[in-house]
């Protein structure tokens, strides 16, 4: 059977927004009483959980940086015991301390329902076979998108980084259909098949790309080099990794999960932007747990 959620994604926007709400102020409660950090930002901003009576209310919430979560290395932000936390994951630390983030055993499972519909949504089936070329370390793209693979029932390759060549054999040998890496990875995949000669050898129809910026036209050379439909997924640590959006088959912008996150577009004074304007996209986790 494909994995997909109708209930959720089919729900009317009252419904969504009622879901929306509940979420919002469920996770406002819970950082402000188990987070010392948040307890402090809240009274700073002279706010309670009580104060959230519809969503417009989340502009009195303090934002989250960066920095923040560098200044609780490693663990101040959790909001749940150490003992309820299965799995972190951090950041390279290229710029400081690295930025952890940990997962409850449901965050792992809204995690991979999420990257379960991206597939799904991209035309992913059960009898596909999916070689996930990313580094299964700390980075999240590796784990998130294996338990995702997983999830729909796919058959998950975990090839990891490197040795394109082997890569490629395993491609070949496998009948891999769908492909996951970082675009620029994937464009060095696809002048290797050229130079190889061995375009018709592979059986590859969709390829999911993401944890870098990528263009139209690394998109056009990709489809065409590699005989496949190419897709962007966009997803940050911070909320659970990739599975925050990702495109569907019209490849004409990111659908983002909202039943998951609520999503701003701010100004410098975190106000709210009138529509069409640029500002900075802000993102508020609904479900996540630790």
């Amino acid at each position: 059977m494909n994995y997909w959620q109708p209930k959720l994604e089919l729900m009317k926007r009252d419904e969504l927004e009622e879901l929306q709400l509940r979420r919002l102020k469920s996770i406002a409660e819970k950082v402000y009483r188990h987070v010392p950090f948040y307890h402090n930002r809240f009274k700073e901003a002279g706010v309670d959980p009580e104060d959230i009576k519809s969503l417009s209310d989340i502009t009195k919430l303090p934002t989250t940086r960066k920095q923040n979560l560098r200044e609780n290395y490693p663990f101040g932000l959790f909001a749940v015991p150490l003992d309820e936390v299965v799995r972190v994951h951090a950041s390279s630390g290229t710029t400081g301390k690295p930025t952890v983030v940990g997962y409850t055993a449901k965050d792992i499972e809204n995690w991979s329902d999420l990257m379960a519909r991206d597939f799904v949504m991209v035309g992913v089936r059960k009898g596909d076979i999916f070689q996930n070329a990313v580094n299964y370390g700390f980075f999240t793209g590796g784990l998130g998108v294996h338990y995702g693979i997983e999830r729909m029932g796919a058959m998950a390759v975990p090839s990891g980084v490197g040795n394109t060549e082997r890569q490629l054999e395993i491609m070949m040998d496998f009948g891999v259909t769908v492909l996951h890496c970082t675009p620029s990875y994937a464009l060095y995949l696809a002048e290797t098949v050229k130079a190889n000669g061995i375009a018709d050898k592979l059986k590859l129809r969709i390829g999911c790309f993401g944890a870098e910026p990528w263009s139209d036209e690394a998109r056009r050379d990709l489809e065409e080099a590699l005989n496949i439909k190419a897709y962007d997924s966009y997803g940050l640590s911070e909320m659970t990794g990739p599975g925050v959006a990702f495109e569907c088959q019209e490849q004409n912008g990111l659908h983002i999960w909202e039943d998951h996150f609520l999503v701003e577009i701010l100004d410098e004074n975190d106000q709210p932007c009138a529509p069409g304007e640029p500002g900075e996209l802000v993102i508020t986790s609904l479900t996540k747990e630790a």
